[in-house]
């Protein structure tokens, strides 16, 4: 299960940080499972010098009475200079399989050592963690689950409500096709707001929880 899902009129997330004080210092997302929630998913983002450093984790069970029928942890630490990938560091248990991806910025591209095995992807390739905008611009993805390359597709779908707490605001639907198969929603300013998948017959939905940039600065109205 792969969670870990040029920019015309949007900036991507490393320099929207350098450009906006207001960037959050974490995303929150409760894991819902055909409704009912198996956990959760959170981005923490910080700026040390002129580098934007990210870190990523995932916690999901699925229990029946006592007994745990799935589990699945993602640990994910990236980071970004001048919008550019320089390195990623992660480690994920997805129901007793093991996996570990490392890569790393070098003159000739980026340098990927992981499951499929150790080779330069291009050096200005995005990860599938989804909190860039700019990924659904992309071709090609970085697997931050096995370490391979995905060959992706978006088409834009209008917009939708999305809803959090007590606040709603239209964030832009893109559908995700080819070696993923995703719906992604985006504020207009560019945040990740959502994601919906089918993994196993069951259907994922993420639900933003806590402070988001892109609805606080929405008019919020109240759920009907």
């Amino acid at each position: 299960m792969a969670l870990t899902l040029g920019v015309s009129g949007y900036l991507t997330a490393a320099q929207a940080s350098n450009a906006d004080p207001d960037l959050p210092d974490t995303l929150s997302f409760d894991v819902m499972r055909d409704g009912s929630q198996i956990g959760s998913h959170s981005i923490s983002f910080e700026e040390i010098g002129d580098e934007l450093h990210v870190e990523i984790a995932i916690d999901l069970e699925v229990n029946l009475a006592f007994i745990t029928l799935f589990r699945y942890e993602h640990r994910n630490k990236e980071v970004w200079r001048d919008g550019r990938l320089m390195s990623l560091e992660t480690r994920t248990y997805d129901d007793g399989k093991e996996y570990s991806v490392t890569a790393r910025s070098t003159a000739e591209g980026l340098l990927v050592e992981g499951t499929s095995g150790s080779y330069l992807a291009p050096r200005d390739i995005l990860p599938t963690s989804y909190w860039n905008r700019a990924t659904v611009d992309q071709s090609v993805l970085l697997d931050t689950q096995r370490g391979g390359l995905l060959e992706v597709s978006a088409k834009a779908k209008g917009t939708d409500d999305i809803w959090t707490e007590e606040t709603r605001l239209q964030a832009r639907k893109f559908d995700l096709d080819g070696d993923l198969d995703a719906d992604l929603w985006y504020a207009p300013d560019g945040e990740w707001m959502k994601i919906t998948f089918t993994v196993r017959g069951a259907t994922i939905d993420y639900v933003p929880v806590g402070p988001h940039r892109g609805l606080s600065r929405q008019q919020q109205s109240s759920r009907h």
